[in-house]
Formats: structure tokens, C-alpha cells, sequence
């Protein structure tokens, strides 16, 4: 597994058929080759973004194929293959290896709340697949799991884990994390914190707006972790912001949806139980787009 990840590694969208019975493959494909034309570092299939609850085991490992054929040589192709269910999590692990992903994101079993030890189990299970240490999930709001920084000192020790998806949403957590030598690397995974924790060290970030955003996350990137220009980084952040917030208090993935399609890339609606944002919400989102410089992709 790759232990060096840099930029923006976009967690992507899953586009449906209409009647939302299968995978629109032809758009995924599509979606893939956008964000790599948009300069994004790396894609993440079929996580959270990418409705990984609601897919079969067959489904997801179709994306990280398409992913694979799409993505190219210069972007990344991390493969979720966290699951509650230990089983289809190996499935997925071992598929992901085959065919050749970049890097495993893993989310572990969020039914139960695990004690450690069971969590230093599971991931042994799935790095013995791997080959190498993987990206952990730290996301306590889905799995009831507060890593604290000495347990993450000891996963990259013991060779399980080399980076953190950082959604905990716990600032000071954060920031000991990213001054601590010993632990993952960690990679921004809370859009409110993507601004301070690039600006803070971090070598990139896992969120799913730039799906459809791709150009405002990675002048963001650049702004911040190439040019260190804090002041132009602010002014993208100011245009970028507002997106994020929206989709943060109106419906994360359906907008997300929503706003690929404004910009020309229709992806269809999200699978039951969430459904499609309504059309006030769409026209509010169409506005902060236009106010923020977004126009349809390609144009």
C-alpha cells in the first residue's frame, strides 16, 4: 500500500440508473476522468460520499474496477472497503489488492463499539491482505470508537496504520495529532476544519464536495500546501466555504448530487432511504455556485 498520499483525494459520488436499481456505469466513468482532469490527487470509491451502506459487496467492487480503468497514472485510487461486516470487509480487501488500488480507506464495524483490541484485530485481518498499512476511518459520530492519540501512536507502530481520515471534529485532538511524530499522518477529513489543518501541516484531505467542486479544493491545496500563500488561500476558502456550509446543514450527499448536476454531470439521486434535495434547495445551491465562480464543468 502506498504510505506517501498528498492533495486532495476526492471521496466521489455513486451515480444510479434513474429508477436507482444499478450503478450508472457509464457516469461513473465520467466522473472519474473529470476529476482527474480537474487536477484532483486521488479518488476515494464507494465511500461515504459514495453511498457505501446502500451497495452491495458486487457493486462496490465494480467501482473500485471502473475507478482503476478511469483514473489514470498521475491520480490515486483508494478503495473503502470498511463494512459491518467483517467478512464482506475481507472480500472487499482482497479485491481491492487484485486488481491493484493505491490504498485501502477502512472504516471498522459500526454496529458494536469495539474495544481496542478487537480493533487492532480486525485491522490486522485486513493489512494481512493489503500487504502494507492502510488509512483508517476515524469517524467516532458512526462508529461509537474514540481512538485516543496514544492507540493511534500504537497502530502506526504497529505497522496497521499509516494515515487517519480525520472526521472526529475534535480540533485540539487534531492538532496533537498533527504535531505528534509517532501517530498516522493525518489527512483532513472534516470539511469546517480543511482550511486550518492543511494550513496546520496536514499532507491532504478525504472529503466527498469536490466531487463537484474538484477546482476550488485543489486551488485550495495549492494556495495553502505548494504556494503557502495564506492570504490568496482565504480568498478561495471564502468562495469555497459556502458550499460546504450549505451542504453541511441542508443534506450532504443529495447536494452534492444536486450540484454535479447544475454543473453538467448528472450522477441521478441518491438511493432509499435519502432522497433528492428539493428544488428550493437546488436553486439556493445554484446561486452560491454562481457567487462563488462555479460554472458547468469543462466551460
Amino acid at each position: 500500500m502506498k504510505t506517501e498520499l498528498k492533495g486532495i483525494l476526492s471521496a466521489i459520488l455513486t451515480p444510479f440508473t434513474k429508477d436507482g436499481a444499478t450503478i450508472d456505469e457509464a457516469a461513473y466513468a465520467r466522473l472519474v476522468r473529470t476529476q482527474r482532469d480537474a487536477g484532483i490527487h486521488g479518488i476515494v470509491a464507494s465511500g461515504s460520499t459514495g453511498e457505501h451502506p446502500a451497495l452491495s459487496v458486487a457493486e462496490r467492487m465494480r467501482l473500485y474496477e471502473i475507478a482503476k480503468e478511469n483514473a489514470g497514472e498521475r491520480m490515486d485510487v483508494i478503495a473503502h472497503v470498511g463494512s459491518n461486516n467483517v467478512r464482506d470487509a475481507l472480500d472487499l480487501a482482497r479485491h481491492a489488492r487484485d486488481i491493484g488500488v493505491d490504498q485501502m480507506l477502512v472504516l471498522t464495524p459500526y454496529f458494536d463499539s469495539l474495544k481496542f483490541a478487537e480493533v487492532q484485530r480486525f485491522l490486522d485481518k485486513v493489512v494481512s491482505i493489503a500487504g502494507g498499512p492502510i488509512i483508517y476511518y476515524d469517524t467516532p459520530g458512526i462508529t461509537r470508537l474514540e481512538i485516543t492519540e496514544e492507540q493511534m501512536v500504537t497502530l502506526q507502530r504497529d505497522g496497521l496504520v499509516s494515515h487517519i481520515k480525520d472526521s472526529p471534529q475534535s480540533f485540539p485532538r487534531t492538532m496533537r495529532l498533527l504535531s505528534n511524530p509517532e501517530a498516522p499522518k493525518v489527512l483532513a477529513g472534516s470539511d469546517p476544519a480543511l482550511l486550518a489543518v492543511l494550513a496546520h501541516g496536514a499532507p491532504g484531505s478525504i472529503i466527498g464536495a469536490s466531487t463537484f467542486v474538484p477546482e476550488l479544493c485543489v486551488e485550495l491545496y495549492d494556495r495553502i500546501s505548494v504556494d503557502r500563500d495564506w492570504l490568496s488561500a482565504l480568498e478561495v476558502w471564502d468562495r469555497l466555504w459556502p458550499v460546504l456550509n450549505f451542504m453541511l446543514l441542508n443534506g450532504y450527499v443529495p447536494l452534492a448530487k444536486a450540484g454535479s448536476a447544475l454543473r453538467g454531470l448528472d450522477l441521478g439521486e441518491p438511493r432509499e432511504p435519502m432522497t433528492p434535495s428539493p428544488d428550493d434547495l437546488r436553486a439556493r445551491l445554484a446561486d452560491i455556485l454562481a457567487q462563488s465562480g462555479v460554472g458547468p464543468f469543462g466551460a
